[in-house]
């Protein structure tokens, strides 16, 4: 299968290997940025991570993710809680 093919699959626009990776690097990232009242802001995971926005958006929406013990959500900035313990 060619990188084009596995691009346009319907489970998503990113290949399921690079998913995990993301998903791996999201959980440990988790545990060193800033927790304000136990929620932690898109915003704040993006400029930590440098990822785009919408793969963290899907990463959070489809992948499993173990929040760690200080993090009760993950929240954008109208209040939308993206993943939430």
């Amino acid at each position: 299968m060619e990188i084009e093919e596995q691009l346009s699959a319907p489970d998503g626009a990113y290949l399921p290997d690079a998913m995990q990776n993301y998903a791996r690097a999201l959980e440990k990232m988790l545990n060193e940025i800033p927790v304000v009242n136990g929620a932690v802001d898109l915003e704040t995971l993006w400029l930590e991570s440098a990822l785009p926005r919408d793969l963290i958006t899907e990463v959070l929406e489809k992948m499993e993710i173990t929040l760690p013990a200080h993090v009760e959500k993950i929240v954008q900035r109208d209040g939308r809680v993206l993943r939430a313990r």
